[in-house]
């Protein structure tokens, strides 16, 4: 694993993590930016990123944790405000992660894309957001997180976490 960058004291791991968020109420006709407009039924969404610049998962997480933010700068940013986090799931390490997930997520039963595009624009997936009616279940999420980190890639050290939140967060 590339060793986590230190500044000033703080150590800023890099790395892929997935967002898992809860809606509990539809949300109808979204302005997401400048990708369009969606509405966005109650259920679960797992939302896929990374954080490899300036500050690592540290300050992308804080970023994401906060639900009421000044200025919307990611799509996700857009559904976060309406919509409860319930999980953070990382995996801190060199390998950009986003794309492999975003397939196995796409393929996977029971999954659909609620907005093309979304989350999208730099990687050229068809969408980062997923939605599901129910709660995803930790089995499925570590096997999307662990089973695309192949031998191919060589020998790595990853450190997978799993943070989790009060349901009104």
């Amino acid at each position: 694993m590339a060793a986590p960058i230190e500044t000033g004291g703080t150590v800023m791991a890099k790395g892929s993590y997935i967002l898992v968020l809860q809606l509990d109420h539809t949300v109808d006709d979204l302005q997401v930016g400048r990708l369009g407009i969606f509405s966005f039924p109650v259920g679960y969404y797992l939302y896929v990123g990374s954080a490899f610049g300036a500050g690592g998962l540290s300050a992308r997480l804080r970023h994401h944790e906060r639900r009421e933010k000044s200025r919307l700068h990611w799509h996700i940013d857009y559904l976060r405000a309406h919509a409860h986090l319930h999980e953070i799931w990382t995996v801190s390490g060199p390998l950009r992660m986003e794309c492999r997930w975003c397939a196995t997520l796409a393929s996977a039963p029971d999954v659909s894309i609620p907005a093309v595009g979304f989350g999208s624009r730099d990687t050229g997936c068809r969408s980062h957001l997923f939605h599901l009616s129910r709660p995803p279940r930790s089995l499925m999420l570590s096997h999307i997180l662990l089973t695309d980190i192949t031998a191919a890639d060589g020998p790595l050290e990853i450190l997978v976490e799993v943070h989790s939140f009060d349901p009104g967060t």
